[in-house]
């Protein structure tokens, strides 16, 4: 009888298309790529990246495709817009009186 054997690494490479899909929660995805957790959670909520809840109440934990986050990630292109944007500067904040 064979046995599956899950072996948890923290190392991309071994990020492979095993008919198995990785998911992992917010706060572990986030350290396996180095980012902050803040990023993945909006990364999954605006549907950038494959990502599913647990349960049906709003706080339930999500957990992210790591395959997408890597895609996503490898596919990221900054556009000229984005670059021309960087004018730094003082930028004048509007406000509602």
């Amino acid at each position: 009888m064979s046995e599956i054997i899950f072996n948890k690494s923290n190392k991309l490479d071994e990020i492979t298309d095993s008919p198995i899909v990785r998911m992992e929660g917010i706060k572990e995805a986030a350290a396996l790529f180095g980012l902050p957790k803040h990023l993945v959670r909006t990364l999954a909520l605006e549907g950038k990246v494959k990502a599913a809840r647990v349960s049906n109440s709003p706080n339930s934990k999500i957990l992210v495709n790591i395959q997408s986050l890597n895609d996503y990630f490898e596919n990221a292109v900054i556009s000229n817009e984005e670059q021309a944007d960087t004018s730094g500067g003082i930028q004048p904040i509007p406000v509602r009186l």
